[in-house]
């Protein structure tokens, strides 16, 4: 016969793994620049632009406005996106930068023939703040 745990050893676990979950992994997320496990919806605002270049098969460079890529988006994503070729302050700078290759996928579609797309999401926190850059390239397919 198996060994049991005394409860108040399991309390303790309990208690330990609850710790971790609630406090320490949305802080570390937070810490982090993810706020992925953290509660970040609304909770503050920042400006954020999307600058887009594609390469055609030609090998031609063309800038593509956001508000492009959201017309072909639609939607809450279309909604994000718009008029965020020019600084936009507004919640949604994380969420663009998580999804920065998504948002390529429907970059790639906009001008026809594309062969490459450049991304450069600049985001800072207040106007005075240095910019932060996340830069993508990803083929088209």
């Amino acid at each position: 016969m198996a060994a049991m745990r005394s409860p108040h050893r399991q309390a303790r676990w309990h208690g330990l793994l609850g710790v971790v979950v609630i406090v320490a992994l949305p802080v570390f997320s937070r810490g982090s620049g993810l706020g992925g496990f953290a509660f970040t919806m609304f909770s503050g605002s920042a400006s954020y632009r999307l600058r887009v270049d594609t390469v055609d098969e030609s090998g031609t460079e063309r800038r593509v406005a956001a508000t492009a890529i959201a017309a072909r988006a639609g939607g809450t994503v279309g909604d994000v996106l718009a008029g965020s070729e020019t600084w936009r302050f507004a919640p949604f700078g994380p969420l663009v930068r998580r999804h920065l290759d998504q948002v390529a996928t429907f970059a790639c579609a906009t001008p026809p023939a594309s062969r490459l797309v450049r991304l450069a999401l600049d985001e800072r926190p207040t106007l005075d703040a240095t910019t932060r850059t996340t830069p993508l390239i990803q083929s088209c397919p």
